[in-house]
Order: structure tokens, then C-alpha cells, then sequence
């Protein structure tokens, strides 16, 4: 069996020495005995024991004596370089005052054995130091392990540090200091146990509070409420009051609660685990596979942005949903619309992260490949937070493809991922657009950031796109440390890489996602109208070949216009998904020539054309034309029903009778015209004015018409 000088074994229930802990210093094999010194034994000067080799053995074989452990003070595990220069002077020092005397076994057998030690005086005398001086520095030496170490200095424990001491007639700590000679000092306070009870009702009282007092404040109540009498006694007799100092009960607060106490209680409970607990973990801990957990959220986008149809109109500040992967870092998906954080937003974020991102791209003027944005895959859990996504319908919309995983309320630090990434679009993109309100810091009496803003929300998506593929292409050191892949394939720490090696290496949780069902599921659904100029959409209009090949613009006209489903991609206006049969799935149709002005634009613009065209109309209902051609025809009425009051006793016989014969009369009457009889009576010829040869011209004469009443 194995019994290494130097060893620490743990005895119990012995008949040879006491329970406790004792270190091997020696085994003497001429005498079979084992040197033991007792590391339990807190006394400056300890002897070691003498035990007989046999017995320790057979406590070690009836397991009553067990290895462990001696726990070193802290000033004996300092790097050498770090022990100041006195200390080992002072070390080397006692170390060669006791190694003359520390390897010589007959002397520890003696010493362990003997009450008097005649060896350990006459050494003493030797080297010129006292015997219990010398008795002390081998108590040290035995007890932290026997080598020259052990003899530091224990400077770290002068003065007794943590222990309280009770003041008698004098004040602890330093005097008061005065700067001048000239002026004279008051006395110092002691601290009592009853001003310790006074300090400590004062602190819970109005300190460790939710919306406590400052300390500053606290000890001003504390003198009201505790030391009153003396101070108005002490102002009476015009002398400095003797009452605690503000820095005596500042240490007297960090004496009586702790500083986890002090935080604890000023802090709510949910204040306390969203801002001060200590963060040990974190939530990538066990996701470090793509595909385990995508985090969604939205934020409003410091920055005013303006309408394309008309720079002079702001629309506000957009709202950002983004979707990252918590494993890799990467943004899968994204969306910036003018709609608040809702269902109808945030299922266009989620559109754009199931499906490629190509053609996405391309509508904001970007190309690119699939392979730089191959972020196209449903994920086994999608973690959102209590709002937009808690409805029936996103359970309804979502629960088929992904498990939905709610965190809970004001605690953002459960998807921290996706809350970095708009911190890091804030810093990259926004803040450095025209008309950013750079999170709220707006100095009063500076400008209005809205008269700044100049950039359309597609501008600012484009610019959004750019600085995630830039994120997505940026180095991190976090995810060197979370995969092996990356440093086995020596690839660079990035988003980008971390995700396409373990898609190659089929270590994700990724789903693969069928277009049409994400398009049916969680697009925004809309009816449109089959019309003769097309299938029409909020003032604008569609078609696609399955319209001309089976011709339902005419069947419209000839039969009437009918509602069809749709779903609409509220980032372009350039296509629309409509359901032409019930039976089949939806068709992609494209933007007609005739709306043309709409074309590259966002769903909002035309929703901001029709509120536009609202607003006209509420400014001029009506024009000031119509309002007085209405009363002029009001007016005319009037004086015609009174001018035909004489009328109405002549019979409806009467007034209808020879009406051709009247005509005459009246063009005769009213006119420069000459109207002659030529032929038949009933004939009209009506005479161009002479000419200046006096010539009469005859118009063509009319097919005689029959009247009702048998006129000829």
C-alpha cells in the first residue's frame, strides 16, 4: 500500500490518535512508526505523533483512515513572481534557520516522542534564535506541506480583517483631519450596539425599498426620527451636535446588509431577473444546431422615411421584424412594412424566411444567388414573445409546420439573439441614415428629425438587406467556441459558414419548406375581382396566361365581373397569388401596362394613393360651381311655376294643338330668319339671310311626317 510523505489522511473512530485530519511527515522503517502531525490542532507550536506502522496500516485497510485533502491559505498559492520582495526575504530567512534541523529523523522521532527536546534547544543556541521562535516556524513548516513556501509571511490577516471590534472610550478608525490649525474639530462618534439598532430600522424603513430613498436622504430621516433631541440640545448650547457621521452609516449599511440584500430589496422581483441576477448561462447552451430554434420579433426603425409617390410626404417610422437562427447567429428572415407589430407583419417576416431569398432581393434592386442567402427551411421550434404571436390564427397558420415556444412577459433576454441583431442594425445602417431619431437621443431644441427624412421604405429595406448579409458574413468570436466543424474544416467564424457546414455535414434541425403551402398558410388573404381589364386588386390590375389562354376577361364582360381568393405579397406591387379554380392552387399574376405607375413599388404606396384620394375628397365634397348652378335652377323653377299659373286654365288640348304653327311664330319671333310657304302648307323652309345679290337659296325639303292626331 502506498503511504507518500506528505499525505493527508482523514481518521475516525481510532483506538491509536484522535479523529481528525494529520499529515505523513515521515515513516520511520528501523522503529516501524509513522510520524504524524495533527493538522487539526490550531495552536502556534503543535508537536507531531509517533504511531506504529502496523496499526496505521490495518485503519487503513478497516477503512477508518481515508485520504483527503488540506486546503492551503490563500497567500501560499501566490505565483512567485507576484510575492513581494520583503516577503521572501523574510521566508528565505526562517526556511534556513529550521532546514538544518527538519531532515534529521532522529530529531522528529525525538521530538514526537520526547516532552523536552534537549536537540531542539541546543539547535536553537546554535543558529541564535529563541526555542518557541524556532518551535513555531516547524509548527508552520509541518502544517503547509514541509517546504520552504510554507514560511511566507501571513501579512494578509494582520489587523484581523472581518472581525468586529467593540469600542471602549475610544473611537475606532482614523481621527477627524483638520486642514487648518485654526480651526477646531468635533468630536468623534462612537458607534454603539443601539445606534447599529438606529442605522438598521432607518435602512429598512426608507432605503431597501422598490423606490427607496438615496443613502444621503435615508441619514437625514435617521437624525429626525433617532437623534433629534440631541441636535436641537447641541444647537441650543451652540456646539456641533455628537451624532453618527454620513460616511459612519454608509459603513455601518454595508456592515449590517450584505450588497446582494441591498439589490435584492430595492429591485422588484421581475426588475431583479431581467437586469441584476447574475447571468451564468445562456440561452445558446443547448442549441447549437441550426434549425433547433429561430427567435422572432419586430422593433420600430429609428428612422422617418417618406412616401415614393411624393417626397413631401412623411410616413413615419417602419416597423423591423427579423428572424435569426439562435444557433448560428444568421438572419434568416426579415420584413419592414408601415403596418405596428402584428400577425399581418410578422407573417410576412416568416414568408420570407421559409422561402429563397433571390427573388426577394431582386424586387429591392439586389441581385444575388441563393447559395449567398441559403436560408430557406422551417425550424423544429420558432420562440417568440406574448404578443402578435399568441392568437388563433398564427397557432392556426404555424402549428403544422413548426412548434411555437412563448417566452415569458418582460423578458426579452430569452430570444437575446434576435434583440443583438437590432442593436447591430441600429449601429451599422440606421443611425447613420438622414432623419434617424438614433434611438430616442434627441437633445431638446435640436432638429425635428422628420424634416430629414428623404429615404422611401424601399430604400430603406434595400439598405436593411445589405447590412444583413454584411452580419451574416462578419466574423464572431462566440461561435469558434460553440462547434468543432468550424476549426476541423478551418473555416472562418461567420454566420454564413457556420450554417452551410453543418447543413453539409447533416448536423441541423432544419425542415424544408413547400412554397405553395407557406403562400396559402401565411400570406395576408384578400379578395380580388375578375373583370374585363383584368383581375383587380386595390386600383390595380392583374392577369396571367391561364386568363388569356382561357379568355375570362370576355366571359367577364359578357357575364359580369365575380370575387376570386388571392394572397398578397405586401412587398411588391408586381405580382399578386390568386386561386382561379377552387380546386387548384394559387397562380403568380403580374402587374398589367395600365398600371404601370405602381410598378416597383410596395403594397403600402397604393393604400397611401387610395387614403391620398380620400383626403381630396373630404377637402371638396362638392364644388362652389355646382352650388351655384343649383340655386340658379332653383331660382328658375320659382319663376316659372309663377309664370305659368295663367296657364293651368287652359286645357291640355289646348296647349298641345297647332304646336307646329307656334314653333313658327316663336322662331319668327325670337330669330333673324324669313320663313316663306312654298308648296304645302305643312311644309318648312327655313332661308339663309340674302346675300348681297339679293339671290334666295331653297333648302332641301323634309319627308312629310304624320302626327297623331291626323294633322296633314
Amino acid at each position: 500500500m502506498e503511504l507518500p510523505k506528505n499525505g493527508v489522511w482523514t481518521i475516525k473512530d481510532s483506538d491509536l490518535v484522535e479523529d481528525g485530519q494529520y499529515r505523513v511527515l515521515d515513516i520511520l522503517k528501523d522503529v516501524e512508526c509513522v510520524i504524524l502531525y495533527p493538522l487539526m490542532n490550531t495552536s502556534i507550536t503543535v508537536r507531531p505523533l509517533a504511531v506504529s506502522l502496523d496499526g496505521f496500516l490495518e485503519l487503513v485497510l478497516n477503512r477508518k483512515a481515508k485520504k483527503s485533502e488540506y486546503v492551503l491559505p490563500a497567500h501560499l498559492l501566490a505565483d512567485e513572481e507576484s510575492i513581494p520582495e520583503e516577503h521572501i526575504v523574510r521566508r528565505d530567512k526562517n526556511y534556513n534557520l529550521v532546514k538544518g534541523i527538519v531532515s534529521d529523523r532522529s530529531f522528529i522521532f525525538d521530538y514526537a516522542t520526547q516532552k523536552r527536546s534537549l536537540q531542539l534547544a541546543k539547535y536553537a543556541k546554535k543558529v541564535g534564535v529563541e526555542r518557541k521562535s524556532l518551535a513555531r516556524l516547524l509548527t508552520k513548516y509541518w502544517r503547509y506541506g514541509q517546504n520552504k513556501t510554507a514560511l511566507l509571511p501571513a501579512f494578509s490577516k494582520s489587523g484581523g480583517p472581518g472581525k468586529e471590534r467593540t469600542p471602549n472610550f475610544k473611537p475606532l478608525g482614523a481621527p477627524k483631519q483638520r486642514r487648518t490649525i485654526s480651526v477646531e474639530r468635533s468630536a468623534k462618534f462612537i458607534v454603539r450596539e443601539k445606534d447599529k439598532r438606529h442605522f438598521k430600522k432607518a435602512i429598512q424603513k426608507y432605503h431597501l425599498k422598490e423606490s427607496g430613498l438615496s443613502l444621503a436622504k435615508t441619514y437625514d430621516n435617521l437624525l429626525k426620527d433617532s437623534y433629534s433631541k440631541e441636535v436641537v440640545f447641541a444647537i441650543a448650547c451652540e456646539r456641533a451636535p455628537l451624532v453618527p457621521t454620513l460616511r459612519q452609516f454608509r459603513y455601518w449599511c454595508e456592515k449590517l446588509f450584505s450588497r446582494e440584500q441591498i439589490i435584492k430589496e430595492r429591485t422588484s422581483e421581475n426588475g431583479y431577473l431581467r437586469n441584476k441576477r447574475g447571468v451564468l448561462g445562456s440561452i445558446t447552451d443547448r442549441s447549437y444546431l441550426p434549425g433547433t430554434h429561430f427567435e422572432i420579433d419586430a422593433t420600430v426603425a429609428d428612422v422617418h422615411i417618406v412616401s415614393e409617390l411624393g417626397a413631401q410626404y412623411v410616413l413615419g417610422r417602419p416597423t423591423i421584424y427579423i428572424v435569426a437562427d439562435r444557433a448560428s447567429r444568421m438572419i434568416v428572415g426579415m420584413h419592414v412594412s408601415l403596418y405596428h407589430a402584428s400577425w399581418r407583419a410578422a407573417r410576412q417576416a416568416l414568408v420570407n424566411c421559409f422561402l429563397p431569398k433571390s427573388a426577394y432581393c431582386k424586387s429591392f434592386g439586389i441581385d444575388i444567388k441563393d447559395s449567398e442567402w441559403p436560408c430557406a427551411h422551417i425550424p423544429a421550434e420558432l420562440v417568440c414573445d406574448n404578443g402578435e404571436m399568441i392568437g388563433v390564427k398564427p397557432n392556426e397558420a404555424l402549428t403544422p409546420m413548426t412548434e411555437l415556444s412563448f417566452t415569458p412577459p418582460y423578458r426579452p433576454d430569452c430570444k437575446g439573439v434576435v434583440e443583438k441583431r437590432f442593436d447591430i442594425l441600429n449601429k451599422e445602417v440606421i443611425h447613420e441614415l438622414s432623419g434617424t431619431t438614433r434611438g430616442g437621443q434627441v437633445i431638446r431644441g435640436s432638429r425635428d428629425p422628420r424634416k430629414d427624412a428623404i429615404y422611401t421604405l424601399k430604400e430603406v429595406t434595400a439598405e436593411i438587406i445589405k447590412a444583413v448579409r454584411e452580419h451574416n458574413s462578419s466574423i464572431l468570436d462566440n461561435l469558434a467556441f460553440s462547434s468543432p466543424l468550424l476549426t476541423e474544416n478551418d473555416l472562418t467564424p461567420t454566420p454564413l459558414n457556420y450554417w452551410k457546414i453543418h447543413i453539409s455535414k447533416h448536423k441541423h434541425e432544419l425542415q424544408s419548406a413547400n412554397s405553395d403551402e407557406v403562400i396559402a398558410r401565411l400570406l395576408p388573404s384578400a379578395e380580388v375581382s375578375m373583370t374585363r381589364s383584368g383581375i383587380h386588386f386595390n386600383g390595380m390590375y392583374y392577369s396571367c396566361s391561364e386568363v388569356k389562354e382561357l379568355n375570362l376577361a370576355s366571359v367577364a364582360r359578357s357575364s359580369g365581373q365575380w370575387r376570386l381568393e388571392a394572397r398578397i405579397d405586401e412587398n411588391t406591387t408586381n405580382h399578386i397569388y390568386v386561386r382561379l379554380d377552387k380546386n387548384k392552387g394559387f397562380t403568380q399574376c403580374y402587374l398589367l401596362p395600365r398600371s404601370r405607375m405602381m410598378a416597383n413599388k410596395s403594397m403600402f404606396e397604393s393604400a397611401f394613393i387610395k387614403d391620398w384620394l380620400d383626403t381630396k375628397k373630404e377637402l371638396t365634397p362638392i364644388t362652389t360651381t355646382s352650388i351655384e348652378g343649383h340655386k340658379h335652377r332653383q331660382e328658375v323653377t320659382r319663376n316659372a311655376k309663377r309664370r305659368n299659373t295663367d296657364a293651368e286654365k287652359v286645357t291640355f288640348k289646348d296647349k298641345t294643338s297647332n304646336i307646329r304653327q307656334r314653333r313658327k311664330e316663336e322662331l319668327s319671333a325670337t330669330t333673324n330668319v324669313l320663313a316663306s310657304s312654298l308648296g304645302d302648307s305643312t311644309r318648312d323652309e327655313t332661308l339663309e339671310p340674302p346675300s348681297n345679290d339679293d339671290k334666295v337659296i331653297s333648302l332641301p325639303k323634309g319627308r312629310k311626317r304624320r302626327t297623331g292626331r291626323g294633322e296633314s
